[in-house]
């Protein structure tokens, strides 16, 4: 049973992808989480463009998580 104030967030890891990057990006919406991972992306992994193939995998494996 959650607490009553438990409060509910977006989220996605590197790790999600099978890569050894701990980078973790939570957020309160989807697109908060996908600017982060678009940040890191690009300044971690020099992955900085996607092709909207890769954009729906990425937004199909953030998660909702309760704090």
């Amino acid at each position: 049973m959650m607490e009553t104030d438990s409060k509910k967030y977006k989220e996605l890891s590197c790790k999600d992808f099978r890569s050894d990057c701990d980078f973790t990006a939570r957020g309160d919406t989807e697109q908060e989480v996908l600017e982060m991972c678009q940040v890191h992306a690009c300044s971690a992994h020099n992955r900085c463009s996607a092709s909207p193939a890769t954009q729906d995998k990425i937004k199909s494996r953030i998660r909702d998580v309760w704090r």
